[in-house]
């Protein structure tokens, strides 16, 4: 985790430009006091998110502009920093209102600190704790926008969530002895549920559980979902033998097995036509991309084992184990491996990415 130094307290009256702005917003705990004496307000001169810890904002630029109002001056003209030609502001000429850069992507998983599994979510520097209050234990398994799902452990029940920032929200199909969510997109949902003692997936769509369940198997669990595809894994056996992929477009079941593979036992992510999956040949696992026709393995070089799960673009998240067996996370950008672990954890799994 990177440790920002302090920074002196702030006179009031002085000018806040672009550096200054973002040395401060590195340190959370000023996020709140830069709100309230400087009158910024959320989605016009920064943005703004709710975390667990407390206000997180991003970085922030500025537009070309100079600082006035009027031609040539301060001023309101055509292009100063309000309106105008050749002011600090909105305009064409020099550094003027800040404006808002998101997180290239942000990342959510697994940690476990202290014995306790807890969520988080990554954005390249900073992690942020995900824990449903009074559970016992707390997965975040997908993302899509500002929304994470999981699922958590309260009263020795498994259910699913969802989490837009500031409030949990219950995910758990009726009738379900236990629930867990894994994918998001846009406001639908999957996972899969323990009804009468048979695991099923489902799709919810903020008010609606539709049953996803392979003709046939002995059980169906729903992993990702992009559009109105989605994938997941079925059984022929409740034992787990022989587990498959398979890609369902809302109206047909279609087959993912890895060649030469024993078992494709998690069909995990999907985005445009890529999925991921992890397959057993053993003593060995391994993890492939496919796009509908080819299957292309992924290996951290160095690591041990390869699990890929969460994918957005091609961008490729999971775990892999170290040289000495710890568990931690990977991000696969197409050409370039980069692991990364949680501070004080001793597991890091990578879930989700968007």
């Amino acid at each position: 985790m990177r440790i920002v130094p302090p920074i002196r307290p702030i006179r009031d009256g002085k000018i806040l430009d672009t550096n200054l702005v973002n040395h401060m917003i590195q340190r959370t705990e000023y996020g709140a006091e830069l709100l309230a004496r400087y009158k910024m307000v959320a989605g016009t001169n920064m943005f703004v998110e709710q975390a667990s810890g407390g206000l997180s904002v991003s970085y922030l630029t500025a537009l070309a502009g100079g600082a006035g109002t009027g031609s040539g001056g301060a001023g309101t003209g055509s292009g100063g920093a309000g309106t105008g030609t050749g002011g600090a502001g909105t305009g064409s000429g020099g550094s003027g209102t800040p404006e808002p850069v998101a997180p290239p992507y942000r990342i959510v998983g697994t940690t476990v600190i202290g014995g306790v599994t807890r969520g988080f979510v990554y954005d390249g520097s900073t992690y942020t704790d995900i824990f449903v209050p009074g559970s016992v234990l707390t997965e975040a398994n997908g993302i899509n926008g500002k929304n994470i799902v999981g699922r958590y452990v309260k009263s020795s029940i498994s259910r699913g969530f969802l989490y837009d920032g500031s409030t949990f929200t219950d995910i758990f199909v009726p009738g379900s002895i236990r629930t867990d969510a894994f994918g998001i997109n846009g406001s639908n949902i999957v996972g899969w549920a323990n009804i009468g003692g048979v695991i099923r997936g489902f799709l919810y769509n903020g008010s609606t559980y539709t049953d996803i369940f392979v003709p046939s198997s002995a059980l169906t669990t729903a992993y990702g979902i992009d559009g109105t595809n989605i994938v997941g894994n079925y059984n022929n056996s409740p034992f787990g033998g022989g587990a498959r992929g398979f890609l369902y477009n809302g109206s047909t079941f279609a087959d993912i097995f890895v060649p030469g593979s024993n078992r494709t036992y998690r069909t995990n992510g999907i985005s445009g036509s890529n999925i991921t999956c992890i397959a057993t040949f053993p003593p060995l696992v391994k993890s492939f991309i496919y796009n509908g026709s080819t299957f292309t393995e992924i290996f951290v070089p160095g690591g041990l084992e390869t699990q890929a799960y969460g994918i957005s673009g091609s961008n490729i998240v999971g775990l892999t184990y170290d040289s000495t067996s710890n568990i931690i996370g990977f991000l696969y950008n197409g050409s370039t491996f980069t692991t990364f672990s949680v501070p004080g954890s001793t597991s890091t799994i990578a879930y989700g990415i968007g």
